[in-house]
């Protein structure tokens, strides 16, 4: 695995060192990072981090502040490494950088409760029927997506159906093999 583009561009990430992580790939990366830009500036909160991979390409293009969230601690531990691989580490910015060893609804609990938003969410669940879904339930509830702000979810092309009742505007949907990424825009 590789940051793709922007700051540190060809550097490389740690992949896991267990199987229960299924890092996005370039190629799903590049696609959902080009369609999104510019990142200068974003405030970005990333879902089921695993290695970091999402949050810190974002880091690379420009953004802010990122959120990291999983409920593995060694997940965070490999994060952390990778952040240190770069010259980053939490608390010491900018950018902003945030780890939270939490489960995502715990977090999206907390993070409405301190009244913090963000431009953009990347969300990768594991890839099973309903985990997308979960996402868009969460954000429902605890509406932490700035307005115009966008949801990326990667999701199995198992589990393609997300809520019809969804507040937010389809973008897109594209599949990638057996991923589908499919971008929402706040109102």
């Amino acid at each position: 695995m590789r940051i793709i583009a922007g700051k540190y561009k060809s550097r490389a990430v740690k992949p896991p060192k267990s199987g229960g992580v299924r890092p996005t790939s370039d190629k799903v990366k590049g696609a959902l990072f080009n369609i999104l830009e510019p990142w200068t500036d974003t405030h970005v909160l990333d879902l089921y981090s695993g290695t970091g991979n999402l949050g810190i390409e974002a880091l690379s293009r420009g953004a802010v502040e990122v959120y990291f969230v999983d409920h593995e601690p060694l997940n965070l531990k490999l994060i952390r490494e990778n952040l240190a691989e770069l010259g980053l580490k939490e608390g010491l910015g900018p950018p902003h950088l945030k780890l939270l060893l939490q489960e995502v609804a715990q977090a999206f609990y907390q993070l409405h409760k301190d009244a913090k938003t963000f431009d953009v969410i990347l969300a990768d669940p594991p890839y099973e029927p309903g985990a997308a879904k979960i996402v868009q339930n969460l954000l429902k509830q605890y509406p932490i997506l700035k307005p115009g702000g966008f949801l990326a979810i990667e999701h199995g092309e198992k589990d393609p159906d997300l809520e019809a009742e969804f507040t937010m505007e389809l973008v897109r949907q594209r599949k990638y093999g057996e991923t589908l990424l499919t971008l929402f825009k706040a109102p």
